[in-house]
């Protein structure tokens, strides 16, 4: 699975989160139905939410996945349908030296396997403003 997006630390597990409108509160998602024992509700969909104040969290972070392929890092993402993985660059020549398909006028893609690349995260500190 390739994690994008915000996270946080909650009683020792890692949520996603979102921005709450109540000032100093975010909104905590969850994909498990046993969250509701603590204190989730049912959102829809297999989704579980539940709002809590900034103090009650131990750090807030913001996740952005790349992919190491081939000695080169790309901005990565997950194709669903087929599990592979998928890489984009609007570097033309390392596009045409890696074998990409243009995708878009500025845009090369190209779907790789799981073993074929190393998923690397760069961590930031997220601000609520």
């Amino acid at each position: 699975m390739i994690r994008k997006g915000e996270y946080t630390i909650y009683k020792g597990r890692e949520y996603r989160f979102i921005e709450s409108e109540r000032e100093g509160f975010i909104e905590l998602i969850s994909n498990k139905k046993k969250d509701m024992d603590n204190g989730f509700t049912y959102y829809k969909n297999n989704i579980y939410t539940k709002i809590v104040g900034v103090a009650e969290v131990k750090e807030l972070y913001s996740i952005n996945p790349y992919a190491v392929y081939k000695g080169e890092l790309f901005p990565v993402s997950e194709e669903r349908k087929t599990g592979k993985v998928l890489l984009d660059t609007t570097n033309t020549e390392l596009a045409k030296k890696m074998d990409f398909e243009r995708t878009d006028k500025y845009m090369y893609s190209k779907y790789v396997e799981w073993d074929e690349v190393e998923i690397v995260e760069e961590r930031k500190p997220y601000l609520i403003e």
